[in-house]
């Protein structure tokens, strides 16, 4: 098969295309200019993208990766040559769904090609699935290293074997194990959930047993205990009859001393004739309740009056002593003051005299400054003069005059005979109100004493009326003594009425005929008694509550007959999943047996191939390799006796080694039909020259058989292989 023409909207590629021929194609490009994008395109091109792979921590999937940089849909198209025809093949993003919609039909045409799926077309085309073409014609410098996987397992084993490709030891084996793990596994599984099944019935079973067991114990121990609680009961009544006819014994003397205490006070209480009843007893104590108040309140009374005589005669007192004794003095007031007045008028500083004064000092001034008035201004200067000095005098003797008069009063000045009249007025005002406090409290004493005097009557006569003392010092303690006998009678009828009461309750509760004899006295006290009876009753009661608990528990054991069959059902499937544990054991080592043997067989013949590629692309060093299961590999040089780890080889020959072992698996599996072309990714990179062109003249010749595409990001594959008819591309 061949391809011919791609073109790509695939990551960093555009709407590219790349021109391919048969043989061996050497693409060269720089790093970063697409070449494992178009390694990768070629893939998705056959096998489809991997819509269900997710993005991990350091891994991003397909879709992702190479997701169109320029914003357009995954896209693109492939023309081949397969079976002597052209075809073409397309696969556009649908949706979210990246290269999901797929055609094929024959180039030019529109003829779709019959046999290819979207999901199935390269292993349609090329005979092998994904994981085998990955694994064989697909190489990469970074995944150069070949690993196991059940696809290629089956290859080998039909390549080996039978020729089915359905058989892979590695699925087996694990499917084996995945059966054992879901019977076994740690405490897993379906054999150990059938144990502790098995055991969890077991164990309820004999609990409920257990618990049967239990309850009956419990029932025989109630019985045991509702006997002693009968006999305590029993014994008990016997104890209450005891009481009951010693208590109507006492019943019957108790009601004879209330009579004889009844009938004792009530003679005390009558004996010199009716006795006052307590409402009268009430009565007579209101009275000499109100007596006391309103004696209290006249001697309050009385009080108050003399204090108010005492306050009169202190204030006539102060009256008789006043310097106005005998005196009106308002009138003296007045007459100072007219004193006062005159006294002014005739003062120098009044009108007048400042006039006469003024007009002295004129006339003086004119005799002395007009001497042809100067004997007529000095008469009126003189005149003058005598008028104000006789104002003067009389002025002057005005004021002695008020002065005498004052200190008659003993005051200094007007203002002070003011103030003593002022005095006077207000102890002539303080004697008029005393007089009238004076004659209210000799009213109020005098009803007071007239209260007191009408209530004495009244309660005298009721004392006489109940034949009473009227000596009322003595009064009090004589109700006391008679109250105290209606108590005592009040108790006397009480303890009677009790007793009464009493021996009916005796007599009609039956226990026993009050007049009987009480039989012999218990032996044990009531309190031991009901010890004893609560005790048990208690202990009764605690049981019946462990007995229902248990009855519930047995309920919720289950029902034991479903256990029962539930514990053979899991018995017969635990032993069904042993003995199919134990089958699958045995098919486990049998099949271990097969994969040794199988091993056996593939491995020389991978040998053999991988080591004469080995040999071709290392120039003859090394000749031998050998491959366990998982394809790692070992390599022995011509000169070397023992084979060394592929590990311990540098990485350019490890890459050869592995180059080397997918070629031969190439050689060994894709074979028959139209060879698959060959993809090799910077597969060369780690190589050195030397060996480089080795491999080159290996892959020249190959190329002779399928298609080969040899994509590069150095110049020496060109350089080598130019003018041997290899198509060169470069790009970038």
């Amino acid at each position: 098969m061949i391809i011919k023409r791609l073109s790509a909207s695939f990551g960093k590629l555009s709407n590219e295309t790349l021109l391919l021929t048969p043989g061996l194609n050497v693409i060269e490009a720089p790093n970063e200019c697409g070449k494992s994008t178009w390694c990768a395109f070629i893939r998705a091109m056959f096998y489809g993208i991997r819509t269900s792979d997710r993005d991990k921590q350091g891994y991003l999937s397909d879709k992702t990766r190479y997701r169109p940089w320029s914003g357009a849909a995954m896209a693109g198209s492939m023309d081949i040559e397969a079976g002597g025809a052209g075809i073409t093949i397309e696969r556009v993003s649908s949706g979210r769904l990246p290269m999901k919609d797929f055609s094929a039909v024959y180039t030019g045409t529109g003829t779709p090609v019959g046999g290819l799926f979207p999901d199935t077309a390269g292993e349609t085309l090329f005979g092998v699935s994904e994981a085998v073409f990955e694994r064989s014609a697909f190489i990469s410098q970074s995944g150069i290293k070949i690993g196991q996987t059940p696809e290629l397992e089956k290859r080998i084993s039909a390549l080996v074997s039978t020729g089915d490709e359905t058989a892979s030891l590695s699925e087996a084996d694990e499917r084996l194990r995945l059966w054992l793990r879901k019977r076994r596994y740690n405490k897993s599984g379906t054999i150990p959930v059938l144990e502790e099944k098995l055991a969890a019935a077991v164990k309820r079973l004999a609990a409920i047993a257990a618990a049967h067991d239990d309850t009956a114990d419990m029932r025989l121990e109630a019985e045991r205990l509702k006997k002693l609680e009968a006999g305590f009961a029993a014994e008990l009544k016997a104890y209450d009859d005891y009481e009951a006819r010693l208590a109507g014994r006492r019943a019957l003397e108790k009601l004879e001393n209330a009579k004889v205490g009844y009938n004792t006070v009530y003679a005390v209480l009558t004996k010199n004739g009716p006795a006052p009843t307590e409402s009268d007893i009430a009565a007579i104590r209101g009275d000499l309740k109100a007596l006391d108040s309103l004696q209290n309140m006249m001697r309050g009374e009385q009080a108050r009056l003399q204090e108010a005589r005492a306050q009169y005669l202190k204030l006539q007192g102060e009256k008789e002593a006043s310097p106005f004794s005998g005196t009106d003095a308002a009138e003296a007031a007045a007459r100072a003051e007219a004193l006062d007045r005159k006294a002014g008028r005739l003062s120098l500083r009044s009108p007048l005299s400042v006039s006469l004064l003024l007009l002295t000092i004129i006339s003086a001034a004119v005799a002395a400054l007009l001497p042809s008035a100067r004997l007529i201004a000095a008469g009126a200067a003189l005149v003058l003069l005598a008028g104000l000095l006789i104002r003067l005098c009389l002025s002057a003797g005005a004021r002695k005059k008020l002065s005498r008069y004052l200190s008659g009063f003993g005051a200094g000045s007007l203002a002070g005979l003011k103030r003593l009249c002022g005095d006077d007025a207000r102890l002539s005002e303080s004697l008029a109100l005393s007089e009238g406090d004076v004659k209210a409290s000799e009213k109020s004493a005098a009803a007071a004493a007239s209260a007191c005097d009408g209530l004495l009557q009244t309660l005298r006569a009721r004392l006489r009326q109940l034949s009473l003392s009227e000596d009322l010092e003595q009064l009090g303690a004589a109700l006391d003594r008679i109250e105290a006998l209606h108590a005592q009678l009040s108790g006397a009828k009480s303890e009677l009425a009790a007793a009464e009461s009493f021996l009916k309750t005796v007599e009609e509760s039956g226990t026993g005929n009050t007049g009987e004899a009480p039989a012999q006295a218990p032996a044990r006290s009531r309190q031991a008694i009901l010890a004893d009876l609560t005790a048990v009753s208690g202990r009764l009661e605690a049981l019946s509550g462990r007995y229902n608990m248990a009855l519930g528990e047995i309920g919720a054991m289950g029902d034991p007959a479903l256990l029962g069959t539930e514990k053979t059902l899991a018995a017969s499937e635990l032993a069904a999943q042993q003995t199919q544990y134990e089958a699958l054991t045995m098919a486990l080592d049998a099949l271990r047996d097969a994969s040794t043997e199988l091993q056996t067989r593939f491995s020389p013949l991978l040998a053999d191939t991988a080591g004469r590629i080995i040999r071709r692309l290392t120039g003859g060093r090394y000749e031998k390799l050998t491959f366990d299961k998982a394809l790692d590999a070992l390599a022995k040089t011509a000169d070397e006796t023992v084979s060394r780890n592929v590990l311990a080889l540098s990485a350019g020959t490890a890459d050869q080694i592995y180059l080397a072992l997918r070629l031969g698996i190439v050689e060994l599996l894709l074979t028959g039909g139209e060879p698959c072309p060959l993809i090799l990714d910077d597969a060369l990179s780690n190589f050195d020259d030397g060996r480089a062109r080795l491999a080159l003249d290996y892959l020249r010749e190959l190329a002779q058989e399928r298609q080969l595409l040899l994509f590069t990001c150095h110049g020496r594959e060109a350089a080598y292989l130019g003018g041997t008819g290899a198509n060169i591309l470069k790009l970038g």
